[in-house]
């Protein structure tokens, strides 16, 4: 590869170290190494080499984790995953009723709950009224 050329070999075997103890030859490195397909060609080819290589390793690890099994056993799971089904919606939607009221008394402290049913009904009807006086309902 033409982009470390001008790398010293010291160098070179340092940051390559890596694939060298994992039991790669020559060619398989260099074929890592092409499999990158760089079209430009870096200043520094071997702390690329190196970045790029602690970037493998750490995306290796996270995946690694990722797989790992989770922190408890087949007989203690969440309630969520034995919980049945009319009890988790239930819990969702006392939930929401909570939440509702919580935010229909703050609007309340703050003057903000003007629309009432009636007030709401009377609006829609003084609206639907204007409107079709004027023509832009058909």
């Amino acid at each position: 590869m033409n982009w470390i050329q001008g790398e010293r070999l010291r160098r070179l075997e340092f940051v390559l170290r890596p694939l060298l103890d994992a039991g790669l030859d020559a060619d398989t490195i260099a074929a890592e190494l092409h499999s990158w397909m760089l079209t430009w060609r870096p200043a520094r080819p071997a702390e690329y080499i190196r970045v790029q290589l602690a970037r493998q390793a750490s995306a290796e690890h996270t995946a690694a984790a990722l797989e790992t099994s989770e922190p408890w056993g087949d007989d203690v799971a969440p309630r969520a995953f034995i919980a049945p089904r009319q009890e988790l919606v239930r819990s969702v939607l006392d939930g929401l009723a909570a939440g509702l009221a919580a935010y229909s008394a703050r609007q309340s402290e703050q003057g903000l709950d003007d629309l009432t049913d009636a007030a709401a009904a009377s609006d829609m009807a003084a609206f639907l009224d204007t409107t079709t006086s004027t023509g832009v309902l058909a």
